[in-house]
This record gives structure tokens, sequence and C-alpha cells, in this order.
């Protein structure tokens, strides 16, 4: 897969292509679907198969708003190669391209810089200055500019309709089964390893500290069982994220007991994946009394995973 930073880049590498739009933030099993389709049709077709996608979250530009992140951009793009896509199009947006109107998105960007023959969306997809063109307005302009709309139906995850949204509500109620239907794999985090208060390692439980390198969504306060990802080997790991109330903490902390592991990792790069969610965050009555429920923790994510 190849990677450009803007639309009119593409053609140097061919005059036709399949498209699909969006922040794919997540890339969840809905825009999976979406993805598959937009390379399935490039393969029937013959040519390539192009995600456009942007920079930043759109909502920052239009509306102000700042939502958590779902998937970092690294790993968006390895999963957007897994799935065979074969341009991904990483957009700055920025004031200007939110202006473009819908029809003017159609002939300068889908036609004029991409040459798309078939767009892929899903249902309730909009685009185009304030949101104004549909699916419905999108295939108008397709029999005028020379481009098929396909349309994949949205899919649901309990019950509701799945979407980043969806996703985001989940992560911050602490649904990490759901969550793991929602995206098609658990939910993952990625920090680096800092120092914090040394209280499990006197406790017998020595944890990693994590300092979230992105805006990350971060799942509902309590432990989880999940995976820890340092370098190419996986732990099996308890992960607690609260205030510590026990000891009359204020801010929240990430902390990840890695099972069957020891060495120093300070200062190293940590993958943390959500599984299981255990239980809520608790007040005990001292250390002793916290050790003996961490060891029934660490005894659980054990036999869970």
């Amino acid at each position: 897969m190849e990677l450009l930073e803007k639309t009119d880049d593409f053609k140097g590498h061919g005059s036709e292509s399949t498209v699909t739009i969006g922040v794919f933030d997540g890339v969840h099993r809905g825009h999976q679907e979406i993805i598959s389709e937009c390379v399935r049709e490039a393969r029937r077709r013959g040519i390539p198969s192009v995600v456009l996608t942007f920079e930043r979250n759109p909502r920052e530009v239009v509306s102000g708003e700042f939502p958590c992140v779902i998937t970092a951009p690294r790993r968006k793009i390895t999963i957007l190669e897994e799935l065979g896509v074969d341009f991904t199009i990483s957009v700055r947006f920025n004031s200007r391209f939110a202006s473009l109107g819908p029809d003017r998105f159609c002939r300068l960007i889908l036609e004029g810089h991409l040459g798309a023959r078939e767009v892929c969306v899903g249902e309730n997809f909009h685009f185009g200055s304030g949101g104004k063109g549909d699916v419905a307005l999108l295939a108008r302009q397709g029999e005028v500019l020379g481009f098929q709309v396909d349309v994949v139906p949205l899919i649901s995850v309990g019950g509701e309709t799945l979407s980043s949204t969806l996703i985001r509500r989940l992560i911050g109620e602490g649904r990490a089964g759901e969550v793991t239907r929602g995206l098609g794999r658990p939910y993952t985090v990625t920090g680096r390893v800092v120092r914090g208060h040394d209280r499990g390692k006197r406790m017998g439980f020595p944890t990693a500290n994590l300092s979230l390198v992105r805006d990350f969504c971060v799942p509902a306060d309590g432990v989880y069982a999940g995976m820890a990802i340092l370098g190419e080997n996986g732990y099996r790991c308890a992960i607690n994220i609260g205030s510590n109330p026990t000891f009359g903490d204020e801010e929240v902390a990430l902390e990840v007991f890695m099972i069957d592991f020891d060495g120093d990792i300070y200062g190293e790069s940590l993958e943390v994946e959500f599984h299981h969610r255990l239980r809520p965050e608790i007040a005990f009555k001292g250390e002793k009394e916290l050790a003996r429920q961490i060891e029934k923790d660490v005894e659980a994510a054990r036999s869970l995973l």
C-alpha cells in the first residue's frame, strides 16, 4: 500500500480508481465492510482502490470538538493495508477543504484528482461543506460524472447502529466485550512506561505505569484482563484504571501488571489490549486487603486469557 498526502498526488499513479471516504477512526466492522467492498470492486475492475481519509478529525475544524482517539494513525494505516487497500490518502483537513461544496468536491476530488469509477460509502454518508451532501446527491453526481455509487448497509452491535460514536461510548462505559465485537478486535492504547509510586512492587505486583502518547479514549475506571505487547512479545496482564481510592489519590492512572514477566521497561513503548472488564474500582481498607484482591484479579486474567 502507498501513502499519499494530497488527492492530486494520485494522478501519477493511475487515471481511474474505486474510492471510499471517511475518518475511519477505529476502523470498526462497519468501516471494514465498506473498505472491503471498495477493494473488491477495484480488483473486479482492474483498477486501484483508494481510501480518502483525514489527518485530523473534521469535527475539530468544523465544530471545535475534539473526539478522543480510538485508533492511532499508524495502527489505522496497518489495518487498511491488511484489508488490501492500494492507496491511502491522508488529507490535512482544514477550513479550505471544509469549504468545498458537495458538487465541487465531486468534480474536483472524485472526478478530477482520483478518476473515480465507483465510490463505496455507508448508508449514512454525508460530505461537503456543512455535510450537505448525502448518498442521493452523490448518486446524482455519479450519473453526471461517470462513477457508480455502492451503498453498504449499516450493521448493529447490541441492537444499536455501529459507529465510532457508539464505540467511544462503549469504551467509556467499560463494556470491553461489546467494544471487541464492534471493532472486530480488542480495543488498544499505546503509551510510554513512566515511574509511579511503586506501591504495586511493594505488594508483590510491580506494575508498568503508562503515559498515553495520544488522546486515546480511556475506558471506565476498573480492572481489566488484557494483553501487553512489548516489542514483538505479548504478555497476559491485569490492567487497573482509576485514581487508587485506597490511597486517596486524585489523578487517574493506567497501571499494567504483566503476568510471567520480569524486567525493567521504564521508558519503553507498551501497547495494551483490553479484553475483559473484571470489576469496578473499589476502595480497600489497606494494602493487605488490596493485595489479596489483586492476586484474585491476576488469577482471573490468567484464566480468561
